[in-house]
């Protein structure tokens, strides 16, 4: 065996998307970085061996999608492959060479694919180094660095190390969380084996090996959750854990698994009443052979994550990731349980069902703190072994969630490396910096704010070719959305605007406006008048979910006569000066028998709608829709001052400029009182922010981002082509150019990706190269001046 020696400033252990997004960071940062992985493709549990694809905060908050490192691969993705997205069992090797793409395109980022690490060597509390062993290659790596970071899932680098780590589930007694049983045990969730089928367009027969599972009660199939939603790919509900453990027994597991997969589809193919006959031409065409775990072994670090902490969403003072999963605890022994997991169980049951409302969480914050061992002194961790317990992991442990960890961790490892010491006193002396770098690199912190000294475009004076001033939505107007759809592999809820529950919409207003009429269009399907009452709110940002925020800034009763599709005004006349404080109105619509409040086919950007889940909580309307209404007098609620405002997403207002649509030319301009020596232009578009990843479709690029685009600057000679881009469909782009004096900046958009409206979330300019790059080279696409 022959014995390598290396060194770095970084060693991550473990290639899925905590670990990529991790390493990417912190050799983005500066750091020299190695990223060791077991497995022969990075991705981890979503790439094409186990073929999860990554869920995440958006998939229950409208605008909550995760970016930073983790989006750009994702954008990246949809615009290379052909395949539509699953839930199950579809992920295909463009996903995998994507993510080695991004790595390879990574200065200072080494990657050892077919790596698993044997050992670790601590000296005085620290990690001194690792050995790793290459598969088939007879090669033994003896790596040392300053920050080590496992993101191996099951904390392998943490165990090795002698970390303390929990396992199991702790009773409620020790933390009194609210959805804790009563007795601890070792039990974990379990793990899942996906299959893909493919349709040859003649009959095929199947015969199971005699080892397969064998299944006769079609109740089984019709129960617990347990849907077959289609016959192209499946199933998240495989799954088994206890009696075996996750961990040391992994291979008992995925022998179990592939008896189970092949005894559940030759149900369908061959016993099952539905399914069999439309099954006829159907094979299966592969079978997962690395089980996607849920839940192992949890690493202790200087903060202990519950599920107070998820429903209270506190602000923490070293935040730098957030969640919105919901507390997705399956049951413990899957197909062994007459229920795979309940909340999805009661939502197959009923569309609208409110079962376990309190469940549904964030979007939270995540802190540093549960991301930094409290006992090895050079070690991190990001996704599903961090510091946690198992209530909590229930949110925490989907891969959207897990990689925005990584990013965060990456960035701090990088910035404690530069300034050397104590990890843990580095990061926390440093917490401010590390935020402000996350949030400068594109990531989200619910309650972090932008404060960055060095940026130039906070100091100037912004114009626009135009702003759109907005009157709301009829039923009929329409987004040019690219063809964007729904997760569909999850019920959505509801699919139209009866008021059969309570309903609300967001409304955003102009800085200095007053409201002198709000109209709703609905329909009154009923003999005799209706009458709705109506409440109108001033809430501090999209995800405000309480039924009852405040007191109400205005309440009426509407009355709707019979008919269909009735405009229905209600003259608020609520006064600028009352209204100096709003960003967001929240107009809630109470229930009434055979009225319906018509969903508009358009998407206002950054005004959604909810229904009331439970008792006094909303939830997100659908899939993240806008009910039809109009406001008057339009609103300017998307002014050029946002791109400044340093947030990048709609949250406590829409946060982004947005042209009048097919204006021509489309620009936007800052100017300065005094020359500013710019360098770096950073420029952060609209665009997948609104539903979750798996609603894009193949080859997708979202249409409010801008396609074709040039930066200029004025110089005392006149003006200067900074930068160019054609055919862009990132949301994040850096642009790095000879250090210019300019007095006026302008970024001219020729075209964006189908949108007739421009827009821009945020514009920032450096004198030096301080935003870290972004995205891959695409050959051709753009030219920095």
């Amino acid at each position: 065996m022959k014995t390598v020696e290396e060194h770095y400033d970084v060693v991550v252990c473990g290639g899925g998307l905590a670990g990529v997004s991790a390493a990417i960071s912190a050799a983005r940062h500066g750091a020299q970085v190695a990223l060791v992985h077991d497995r022969p493709v990075l991705g981890g549990t979503s790439s094409s061996e186990v073929r999860v694809t990554p869920h995440g905060a958006a998939a229950f908050h409208a605008y909550a999608r995760e970016t930073g490192i983790i989006a750009e691969t994702l954008i990246e993705e949809r615009v290379r492959n052909h395949v539509k997205i699953t839930e199950n069992g579809w992920t295909n090797s463009v996903w995998d060479l994507t993510l080695y793409d991004f790595a390879m395109q990574t200065p200072g980022l080494t990657v050892h694919l077919n790596t698993p690490l044997e050992e670790a060597e601590v000296v005085e509390g620290r990690i001194a180094s690792i050995t790793a062993r290459t598969v088939n290659a007879e090669l033994s790596h003896r790596i040392r660095a300053e920050v080590f970071i496992d993101c191996t899932g099951d904390g392998t680098l943490g165990a090795l190390a002698g970390a303390e780590s929990r396992h199991g589930i702790e009773a409620r007694s020790e933390f009194d969380e609210p959805s804790a049983p009563d007795e601890a045990s070792s039990d974990t969730m379990g793990s899942s084996l996906h299959f893909k089928t493919v349709d040859v367009g003649h009959p095929v027969d199947f015969t199971p090996p005699p080892w397969a599972a064998k299944y006769e009660d079609s109740s089984f199939f019709r129960s617990g959750g347990r849907i077959a939603k289609t016959l192209a790919s499946g199933y998240w509900w495989i799954e088994i854990g206890p009696p075996w453990n996750t961990i040391d027994d992994n291979e008992e597991i995925r022998h179990e698994l592939t008896r189970q997969v092949l005894g559940i589809w030759d149900w369908y193919k061959n016993h099952d009443d539905e399914w069999s006959p439309k099954a006829r031409n159907i094979a299966l065409d592969w079978i997962g052979q690395v089980p996607g775990k849920r839940e192992s072994r949890r690493l202790m670090g200087q903060r202990l994550l519950t599920e107070h902490d998820l429903l209270a969403s506190p602000a923490y003072d070293d935040e730098v990731a957030y969640g919105g999963w919901y507390i997705d605890l399956h049951s413990i022994g899957g197909l062994y349980q007459d229920e795979a997991e309940p909340l999805t169980s009661a939502r197959h049951v009923d569309h609208s069902s409110s079962y376990q409302e309190s469940r549904y969480v964030g979007p939270f914050g995540i802190p540093l703190g549960a991301l930094v061992s409290r006992d090895i002194g050079n070690l991190m961790y990001a996704g599903r072994n961090i510091s946690a317990t198992h209530v909590a992991l229930g949110a925490l442990r989907v891969q959207g969630t897990t990689s925005v960890m990584g990013q965060a961790v990456g960035t701090a490892a990088a910035q404690s490396v530069s300034t050397g010491g104590d990890l843990w006193q580095n990061v926390q002396r440093d917490i401010i910096e590390i935020q402000q770098s996350l949030v400068r690199d594109g990531c989200f912190l619910p309650h972090v704010a932008t404060a960055d000294p060095d940026e130039l475009a906070a100091r100037a004076r912004l114009s626009a070719s135009s702003t759109h001033a907005c009157t709301g939505v009829d039923p009929d107007d329409e987004s040019v959305l690219g063809g964007l759809d729904y997760w569909r592999d999850y019920p959505i809820f509801p699919e139209d605007g009866r008021l059969d529950r309570r309903l609300a919409q967001w409304i955003a207003l102009g800085e200095g406006q007053g409201v002198d009429e709000i109209a709703v269009c609905l329909t009154n399907r009923g003999d005799h008048e209706a009458e709705v009452r109506a409440h109108l709110y001033d809430v501090p940002d999209i995800w405000t979910y309480a039924a009852e925020p405040s007191a109400p800034v205005r309440e009426t009763t509407l009355h709707v006569a019979p008919g269909e599709r009735i405009w229905v005004p209600w003259p608020v006349q609520a006064s600028a000066e009352e209204l100096a404080q709003t960003t967001y109105l929240r107009l809630d619509l109470d229930a009434v028998p055979n009225v319906e409040w018509h969903v508009s086919k358009a998407v206002l950007p950054g005004q959604v709608a909810a229904y009331e889940v439970a008792a006094g909580r909303h939830r997100r309307f659908g899939g993240g829709a806008t009910l039809s209404h109009r406001v008057s007098p339009a609103q300017q609620a998307y002014p050029i001052t946002h791109v400044v405002n340093g947030v990048t997403r709609p949250h406590r207002a829409t946060n982004q400029w947005r042209s009048m649509p097919d204006d021509s030319p489309q620009w936007v301009q800052l100017d300065w009182a005094e020359p500013q020596t710019v360098a770096q232009v950073q420029l952060t578009f609209p665009g997948h922010l609104l539903r979750e990843y798996h609603a894009c479709p193949p080859g997708y690029r979202d249409p409010q981002s801008a396609r074709d685009y040039r930066v200029q600057g004025l110089t005392a000679d006149g003006w200067q082509t900074l930068a160019v881009r054609q055919g862009n469909y990132q949301t994040r782009v850096v642009h790095d150019f000879d250090a210019v004096q300019i007095t006026r900046l302008r970024i001219e958009i020729d075209a964006t990706n189908g949108d007739p409206s421009a827009g821009l979330f945020e514009v920032r300019c450096y004198a030096h190269a301080k935003c870290t790059p972004a995205g891959v080279v695409r050959e051709g696409t753009d030219h920095d001046g």
